[in-house]
């Protein structure tokens, strides 16, 4: 159920901005080389206004076209940079010999990275886009037993394995950068809570209780409650840092569906968008 609604949340919330930018990187080839797209929904809404008078109106579509490209384009690039700052950071403190020796351990687990770093607070997290790492922190470390301690690996091996880091922050861009559909806003915060769910079912699987995933939970929350970041913008998908409460329902009681709606609003604007742009082909062809 949870692994049907992570691909679900994720086809809208990838699939949607794919067509827009389709659609808008079709409208400014014509605005630009002047190629001849007349199934382009942008184009014919610029068609059809210019027939009415509204020039001007084409123009801000434009405008909105260069900006949304732009600014996508400056987004990502952020999280790429500020993603390889906060790994550089880390390795600075990193306890290397700890390091590979949680490599060798968990070696089985197809080989994950690990940087351990010396750090008194408690720290948990995957990080990383083309190549992700599990983060611990010594501090961490001290506080768990053995099976907390494979809890937690487990959990955020299962995001290394998925790649939840870049995928997650692909979700978090386009949401950004498309506010007239703030559908997307929150299937990627939806999102975000099935990954974690999932990252702890994976660790409950494999340890064979949730007892080693929800005492390893409360210690990081009750040791630290605000928990610590590489950095705000890096690609990281952290133990603690999501939806702890729904988390620590679910695992007290595993038999307990938690259901996740979409706010009617978000869902009524962004169809409302979509539903113009067809109303509009549909006339300008006609």
């Amino acid at each position: 159920m949870w692994r049907a609604r992570s691909k679900l949340l994720f086809t809208v919330g990838i699939g949607i901005p794919l067509f827009v930018f389709m659609q808008m990187f079709m409208y400014a080839m014509y605005k630009i080389f002047g190629w001849d797209i007349p199934f382009n929904l942008l184009w014919l809404c610029n068609h059809w206004m210019s027939r009415l008078g509204w020039v001007s109106v084409g123009h801000v579509l434009l405008v909105l076209v260069c900006l949304t490209f732009a600014g996508t384009g400056w987004l990502l690039l952020d999280r790429i940079m500020q993603t390889r700052a906060a790994i550089l950071k880390l390795r600075t403190l990193e306890n290397v010999g700890l390091s590979r020796e949680f490599e060798a351990k968990y070696q089985h687990l197809k080989r994950p990275g690990f940087i351990i770093v010396d750090k008194r607070s408690p720290v948990a997290f995957t990080i990383g886009l083309w190549r992700p790492y599990v983060v611990l922190s010594t501090g961490l470390l001290s506080m768990l037993d053995a099976e907390e301690e494979t809890a937690v690996v487990y959990h955020e091996v299962h995001h290394l394995w998925h790649r939840d880091p870049l995928k997650t922050t692909l979700l978090s861009v386009f949401a950004i950068m498309m506010p007239y559909l703030p559908v997307l806003k929150h299937t990627s915060k939806h999102y975000h809570v099935v990954r974690e769910i999932l990252a702890d079912n994976e660790a409950i699987e494999r340890t064979g209780n949730a007892a080693g995933i929800g005492s390893a939970l409360l210690k990081l929350i009750r040791a630290y409650p605000e928990q610590w970041h590489a950095t705000g913008m890096a690609a990281q998908s952290s133990f603690a840092d999501t939806s702890v409460n729904v988390r620590i329902s679910r695992l007290l009681d595993p038999e307990q569906d938690v259901r996740l709606i979409l706010p009617r609003y978000a869902v009524l604007t962004s169809a409302t968008v979509i539903l113009l742009l067809s109303v509009l082909f549909v006339w300008s062809i006609g």
